[in-house]
């Protein structure tokens, strides 16, 4: 347990020395959302970022087109993947499992500032939220596919130097596991807080 916590302890290291050195990290209000929908010409952007929303996110400037892994808050040693449509949260065992645990960081499909989770195995594919439940689909057109596609990174809930990811469409709601699937939700209390925060991790 100790080389456990030892090892995730570097890892939140690297990533807020990373994350902390981009210029520009946060977004503190003035930029013009812009994305590729060819239907809705005019779009204020995502709903999260409307206001106050504006400030505190995170923009992973440097990460986008990278491939990355996000390690659960809550169960260190289980990852952010896709099994069988269904985004889960679960141990990694084999190179499949490894493969279907990484993901391509992308410009939010429906709001640049925010991003996408582009599955590495199935390019072209996102995680993005379905009536609360989080599955992996190839890209449909329109703007509600792209909303539910789209992420807006935030310090996270339970630990500032990790992440948390806020929906596009649902201001308050973020990602988060609960008993090993993948859900956007709102909540409150420390339980939701750590099982809405993940640690950005080296690809598999």
């Amino acid at each position: 347990m100790a080389s456990l916590f030892s090892s995730r302890i570097l890892r939140t290291v690297s990533l807020f020395a990373s994350v902390a050195a981009l210029p520009g990290c946060i977004i503190e209000g003035g930029h013009t959302p812009r994305n590729n929908l060819v239907d809705t010409p005019v779009y204020a952007g995502c709903p999260s970022l409307q206001g106050v929303g504006n400030s505190g996110l995170v923009g992973l400037t440097a990460e986008r087109g990278g491939y990355y892994s996000f390690a659960s808050f809550s169960y260190p040693n289980e990852y952010i993947r896709h099994y069988q449509g269904r985004g889960i949260v679960a141990p990694v065992y084999s190179a499949l499992d490894g493969d279907n645990a990484t993901f391509r960081i992308v410009p939010g499909l429906a709001d640049n500032r925010c991003i996408s989770f582009e599955s590495a195995n199935y390019p072209g594919h996102y995680l993005n939220d379905d009536g609360g439940e989080v599955f992996l689909d190839a890209a449909a057109p329109g703007l509600t596919f792209a909303e539910d596609a789209t992420f807006c990174p935030r310090p996270g809930l339970a630990d500032a130097y990790e992440l948390s990811f806020e929906s596009c469409a649902y201001p308050g709601s973020f990602l988060r596991q609960d008993d090993g699937d993948l859900f956007v939700e709102g909540g409150a209390g420390l339980i939701y807080e750590d099982d809405a925060t993940f640690l950005m991790d080296a690809p598999f």
